[in-house]
């Protein structure tokens, strides 16, 4: 089989899924004719497996999915991990010891579960982002079933931004060698939540290893996203869209900005009009 001429990365929250999380008729209809353009298109979001796997095969994609960050490559039609970025255990048990001393409400991201203790279901809205399997245990700390050879793909604490801070700050420090650690506020919540993933790991890294594995130059990936999270792909990436509600600091890591928005989506579809259209020239 023949390499594609483009793979095309497309972040979910705020790119693909607009604000009330649909798609718009027109993306769906951009990426079912992307193939016959030569265009493989890949989802590349911080959900984890079950969060991404419904919409993929709704699209009826079939090349990999990056999910949890780049912590996972999926494959969307058997739904089989092909390569893994993990927390191993006592990292793990570490980032949740800090997020408890700091007041925040901890959770353990699996490859395809949300893990947490009782305080955690007041966040449910929040976390059904990432995946709505998420299982509760009396105490997270002894929770056996979070605590296997496969390892974590990443460790999430919610609560204030003073919480945020100085947890983002403690596991910054203490846990540098292990995890990236970043803070962030929760759009349309009160709440700030703090984020570990395995060092090193991003979506522009299993980015890169995907297309590796297509035979796909780095200048012939392009990515599309709106948030801090695709930043590091647009830095991979021959070719960037930022979303046009996206914050200064992601549009100006992009080679391009789109006149879309999450409120009434089809930042995809233009993406697409723009590629094709200079691909005929």
């Amino acid at each position: 089989m023949n390499p594609p001429r483009l793979l095309l990365a497309i972040d979910m929250d705020g790119t693909l899924l607009r604000d009330d999380k649909t798609i718009a008729p027109e993306d769906v209809a951009a990426i079912r004719a992307a193939h016959g353009h030569g265009i493989a298109v890949t989802l590349a979001t911080g959900r984890l497996t079950t969060g991404a796997l419904p919409t993929a095969r709704e699209l009826g994609l079939s090349v990999p999915l990056v999910c949890a960050d780049g912590a996972v490559l999926i494959d969307p039609v058997s739904g089989n991990t092909l390569h893994r970025r993990s927390i191993v255990t006592r990292d793990a048990a570490g980032a949740l010891e800090a997020l408890l001393a700091h007041g925040l409400v901890p959770f353990v991201f699996l490859a395809d579960t949300i893990h947490c203790e009782a305080s955690g279901e007041q966040h449910r809205a929040i976390v059904d982002s990432w995946s709505r399997e998420l299982t509760v245990h009396a105490c997270l700390r002894s929770a056996s079933a979070w605590q296997g050879a496969e390892g974590v793909s990443m460790t999430v604490g919610i609560g204030t931004e003073a919480a945020a801070l100085r947890a983002s700050d403690h596991l910054s420090g203490a846990h540098a060698d292990a995890l990236d650690t970043v803070y962030f506020s929760l759009t349309g919540q009160s709440a700030w939540a703090v984020r570990s993933l395995p060092r090193g790991c991003d979506k522009g890294d299993m980015l890169a290893r995907l297309a590796l594995s297509l035979q796909v130059p780095a200048a012939q990936v392009v990515a599309i996203g709106d948030w801090f999270n695709d930043i590091a792909m647009f830095k991979y990436a021959g070719r960037s869209f930022a979303m046009g509600h996206a914050p200064d600091v992601v549009r100006e890591a992009a080679s391009d900005v789109l006149s879309a928005t999450s409120a009434r989506g089809g930042g995809v579809a233009e993406a697409i009009a723009v590629l094709v259209s200079q691909s005929a020239r």
